[in-house]
C-alpha cells in the first residue's frame, strides 16, 4: 500500500500517550494481580475513593475515564471482598454511593506504596524540572480533552 499520509508514530501525541498508557497499565495489571489479586481498574477505583468519599459510579467513570461496565464489575468485586461499602443516597434512592471500608483503606495503602515506587522508578529518567513540566502539560491536556471530544462529536457525528 502506498500512501503519502503516514503518521510519524514517534511524534504523534495520541499514539505516544496511548502506547505509554497501555504499557503502564499492562505492567501494573501483572504486578497488582500477583501481589494483591487485584486489577489496575480496582486500584484506580480504590485510589479515587481514598481521595473522594461517598461518590457514585458515574463520578468514578467521569474522573477515571472508564466505561460504566468496567467500573460496575470492579465495584461489585471490591464490595464482595469487603473493600468498599455501597449505600443508597438519601436524596435519590436510585443512586448508590461508594466509600472505602477499613479493609479497603488498608488495601489502598499497600497498593499505594507499590504504585508510588513504580512511579518514582518510571520518572527517575527525567529531571525534577522535566517532571514538573510533564505534570503541568498532562493536567492541561486532561482539562481540555472533554471539550475537544465534544467538539468532534458535534462536528462529525451530530451534524
Amino acid at each position: 500500500m502506498d500512501t503519502s499520509l503516514k503518521l510519524q508514530l514517534d511524534r504523534y501525541i495520541p499514539a505516544l500517550i496511548n502506547f505509554f498508557s497501555n504499557k503502564m497499565s499492562n505492567g501494573a495489571s501483572q504486578l497488582y494481580a500477583f501481589l494483591f489479586d487485584m486489577g489496575v481498574t480496582d486500584w484506580r477505583i480504590l485510589s479515587l475513593l481514598a481521595v473522594e468519599e461517598n461518590i457514585p459510579a458515574s463520578r468514578i467513570c467521569h474522573v477515571i475515564g472508564l466505561d460504566k461496565s468496567a467500573v460496575s464489575r470492579s465495584l461489585a468485586k471490591l464490595q464482595e471482598r469487603g473493600y468498599i461499602k455501597m449505600t443508597v443516597d438519601k436524596k435519590d434512592s436510585r443512586l448508590k454511593k461508594n466509600t472505602l471500608t477499613s479493609a479497603g483503606l488498608i488495601m489502598y495503602e499497600k497498593m499505594y506504596q507499590v504504585a508510588k515506587e513504580r512511579e518514582e522508578k518510571i520518572l527517575e529518567v527525567l529531571s525534577d524540572e522535566d517532571q514538573e513540566h510533564l505534570i503541568r502539560i498532562l493536567n492541561i491536556l486532561n482539562c481540555e480533552i472533554n471539550d475537544i471530544n465534544e467538539f468532534f462529536i458535534e462536528k462529525y457525528i451530530q451534524k
